[in-house]
């Protein structure tokens, strides 16, 4: 890959589910990090419904680019400086990978596991790994391109 481009991957695993995620994010341009692919794969025992998993996997993967990579909130003595979701730097679908694969695992059990928010944390720790392998800098504090684009709620 170009320098400054690069791979992560992560595990979770919670309520006899896991899932595992590879993205690849391009940070060349720091004003403008950006995951450009994600693969997914998950695995909840018996899938009752594998389009809507897919779905929320997919939902997943858009609040772990929010988290990890722009969405916070700016205090000042405490209080809030965003004064509503128009301010708050949550990814839209133009942040999201054009490229998103996901693949459901058929049945490994009897029972469905959970699926509620199963796929947020290895979304996050592959963004957040493949960002320290792209920069050559490991992650301390998220989300990680915080002030870009910040201005304040006008008091």
């Amino acid at each position: 890959m170009p320098a400054g481009c690069a791979q992560g991957i992560a595990f979770h695993e919670e309520y006899e589910s896991r899932t595992a995620c590879l993205v690849e994010i391009d940070t060349r341009d720091p004003e403008h990090v950006r995951v450009t692919e994600a693969v997914i794969a998950v695995d909840v025992g018996l899938p009752v419904n594998p389009r809507g998993l897919e779905a929320q996997m997919i939902g997943a993967l858009t609040d772990a680019l929010s988290t990890t990579l722009r969405a916070g909130l700016h205090l000042d003595n405490g209080l809030p400086l965003e004064g509503s979701y128009s301010q708050f730097h949550w990814a839209r679908q133009r942040d999201t990978p054009k490229g998103v694969r996901v693949f459901v695992l058929p049945a490994t059990g009897a029972e469905p596991g959970g699926a509620g928010e199963l796929g947020v944390p290895a979304a996050i720790g592959a963004i957040a790994n493949a960002w320290a392998r792209a920069t050559g800098k490991k992650p301390r504090s998220f989300p990680l391109d915080f002030d870009v684009d910040f201005t304040p709620y006008p008091r």
